[in-house]
């Protein structure tokens, strides 16, 4: 949305698709052609995020403080750069859940840290958070930004370089965009949601392998409610099942091992050497730059340097951005099941639900685990084929 943070007449806005995401309308009464929006877009000016190279340093971490690894999605990285930048009078920019929604807003106040951090697995919106941390960096203020690859991009296009000697930008390893939609069925199935807490936690532990989704919402009552033992739900399983995804997610342009971000960070997923610190969480960490160095240096936060190989064999998704999920029948008819199936059906076709399995739906459970082993054995090959490319030791 750097387009519509940058129109100078207010010309863009967005609206909802069928298929539950956000997109962009142009009011061309109001639009006065001067070409600002395709300048900022970094898909439609052409501008490279990054490459698929073994420049950046790469380590195993986490927040020393434990009150923020424990609230942390994975070790509390984030919350340790977002305190230090709040204790010396900087701002942070993330995004927070509210009411059922997931948006973007800008702070100096510690107790917002806590809603910044955890993982949030549905879109999220930036609205015009570009303009308020434009607005600080002019102010001379040190900003911190976390966000999704393609929001970092669209920030540091829509910034003249000349604002960015204080702004940090984080990005996590991104594993696509469900549609907000699944929320909206899912509150309508339950019909007592008031707001989503968590898409998932820590109460009994991190693990490297195998880590379950545990949504805990808060109901009309004020009572925390939580889904773990429940089975499976169409938030986090439609999700983890990436078939209600942006169609430019299947084919993203911002998936690289070297970005422009200063940062990059997400789950040391398969990690075996520091299983001691595997209950409360470890994060693997790409740094792209002297700063983003230098920033993981005056936070709270262990460094344990390690080889790419330890956190790229295990996550292709930093640098495959490509998926066959969306040429799958089901993405294609997003638009037509959301509107028109039953939550249970929903679940079934977009969160996998197919234990027990019924008589009718033998032959869409022999499909479902054929089509995603396909997709599963494409996204290896072409990640180990990419991984040699890029020089890779181990692939």
């Amino acid at each position: 949305m750097g387009c519509m943070n940058v129109c100078p007449v207010q010309a863009i806005t967005t609206e909802y698709y069928s298929d539950g995401h956000r997109g962009i309308s142009v009011n061309p009464d109001v639009c006065i052609e001067c070409g600002a929006c395709e300048r900022v877009c970094p898909v439609v000016n052409g501008s490279a995020y990054g490459k698929n190279t073994l420049d950046s340093e790469y380590y195993a971490g986490w927040a020393t403080k434990q009150d923020i690894r424990r609230r942390g999605a994975t070790s509390g990285i984030f919350g340790a750069l977002a305190e230090r930048v709040i204790s010396e009078g900087g701002y942070v920019a993330g995004a927070v859940m509210e009411e059922m929604a997931c948006r973007y807003i800008i702070s100096n106040k510690y107790e917002d840290i806590e809603r910044m951090q955890g993982s949030k697995y549905t879109s999220s919106d930036p609205g015009c958070i570009y303009k308020e941390i434009r607005s600080k960096l002019s102010e001379g203020r040190e900003v911190l930004f976390c966000g999704l690859p393609c929001h970092v991009a669209g920030l540091l296009e829509y910034l003249p370089a000349r604002m960015r000697e204080n702004l940090t930008t984080v990005d996590i390893i991104c594993g696509g965009v469900s549609s907000p939609s699944l929320i909206r069925r899912y509150a309508e199935h339950v019909g007592d949601m008031e707001d989503i807490i968590s898409f998932r936690d820590k109460s009994s532990g991190w693990k490297p392998t195998g880590f379950r989704y545990s949504l805990k919402y808060i109901d009309k009552d004020s009572n925390v409610v939580d889904t773990s033992a429940k089975g499976r739900n169409l938030i986090t399983d439609g999700f983890a099942c990436e078939l209600t995804d942006r169609y430019s997610c299947y084919d993203c342009r911002f998936s690289f091992t070297h970005r422009k971000s200063d940062l990059t960070i997400g789950d040391l997923w398969g990690d075996t050497e520091f299983k001691d610190q595997h209950f409360n969480g470890v994060s693997g960490i790409i740094a792209h730059s002297e700063k983003g160095r230098e920033q993981l240096a005056k936070a709270g936060i262990e460094l344990h340097p390690i080889t790419p190989e330890r956190l790229l064999c295990n996550n292709y998704r930093i640098f495959n951005g490509k998926s066959i999920k969306g040429r799958f029948p089901e993405r294609r008819w997003l638009a037509y099941a959301l509107h028109h199936l039953s939550y249970d059906s929903l679940l079934k076709i977009y969160g996998s639900d197919l234990k027990p399995i019924r008589l009718l739906w033998i032959p869409f459970t022999v499909y479902r685990l054929l089509s995603f082993r396909f997709a599963e054995f494409l996204n290896k090959r072409r990640g180990k084929q990419l991984l040699k490319q890029i020089g890779s030791k181990k692939y």
